[in-house]
């Protein structure tokens, strides 16, 4: 293929329902697409200059880092295995998902990077590589990442996480998510370190809460794929209080939490690595739906979108 004077790429969110953590001490999980929040990247050519356009602001290639370190190494690595390390070029960004709310920001922006760059430079893209690319700019910003986030940023469908393998599977459930976020950015780097700390210094409960998250990740596959609305709710607030005791939530994730219940949600919890972040609500329809939007609007979330199931 020939290399093209422009290539984009995209991707999307995704929301964790179960096994946020666990999934990372070999439990099984259930993470769904949030296709409505959308990340764009554009690859333009330039005679000369390497520059990144994000959020509006522009800055050149080399002068990346802190939060976007990830993102400066993907393209350095993208660049040296093209061989095109002097190519000048222009990367735009449009990015519309909540960063550092759990939403799988980073390996989104990855992931429409990694497109982007292989459709400018003409070259076909596989599942494989695509894998290998989002996951070096994840490794660098989270440590040592499941790759659960990977993977849904570039699916469509549900995704059964197990043993680090993926499979896709259909929903029956007829039922709607209310999100939000809670303001508070994210740690999490801290909140993977607060888990390593609780499975050393209290090793039964914590592994307790572990081992029962992935008992509830295989009810929460089954009640999505026989439309139990209820037992999905019950499921994720027994979830969100397993997190509790590992020590992950927040007190603004558990007033929201609180919040949507009190509204009339089936179930709530934190969605991600906690320590605030995002957290989801169930609701039956549509219309409890925005009554549980707005109770946690007035509880103090700073954003909420609604997404059918």
């Amino acid at each position: 293929m020939k290399k093209q004077s422009i290539g984009t790429g995209r991707s999307h969110a995704k929301a964790i329902l179960i096994g946020d953590h666990a999934v990372v001490y070999d439990q099984p999980a259930v993470a769904i697409p949030l296709l409505n929040l959308e990340v764009q990247a554009t690859f333009q050519s330039l005679t000369q200059n390497q520059t990144v356009i994000l959020a509006g602001q522009a800055k050149e290639l080399s002068e990346l880092g802190d939060d976007l370190e990830g993102l400066r190494q993907l393209i350095v690595s993208l660049q040296k295995d093209f061989g095109c390390e002097q190519d000048g070029f222009l990367l735009e960004i449009e990015l519309v998902i909540p960063q550092e709310r759990g939403f799988g920001a980073s390996a989104a922006l990855a992931t429409a990077i990694v497109r982007a760059f292989f459709e400018w430079r003409g070259e076909a893209l596989s599942k494989e590589k695509l894998t290998h690319y989002t996951s070096l700019a994840e490794n660098i910003s989270h440590g040592s990442p499941s790759g659960l986030d990977a993977a849904t940023v570039s699916s469509e469908e549900p995704v059964w996480f197990m043993h680090k393998q993926t499979t896709n599977f259909e929903t029956r459930l007829e039922a709607t998510l209310v999100l939000a976020d809670t303001g508070v950015r994210g740690q999490t780097v801290r909140a993977v370190n607060i888990v390593k700390s609780q499975l050393k210094e209290n090793p039964e409960s914590a592994w307790g809460a572990i081992k029962h998250l992935g008992e509830l990740a295989y009810g929460v596959k089954e009640a999505l794929g026989e439309n139990d609305p209820v037992l999905l709710g019950q499921l994720f607030t027994a979830a969100h209080h397993d997190l509790q005791a590992l020590q992950v939530s927040h007190p603004k994730l558990d007033q929201l939490v609180n919040a949507a219940i009190e509204a009339g949600a089936l179930g709530a919890k934190l969605t991600g690595s906690g320590i605030g972040g995002a957290m989801f609500a169930i609701a039956e329809d549509d219309e409890q739906a925005t009554d549980i939007a707005q109770a946690l609007e007035k509880a103090g979330a700073k954003e909420t979108w609604i997404q059918p199931l």
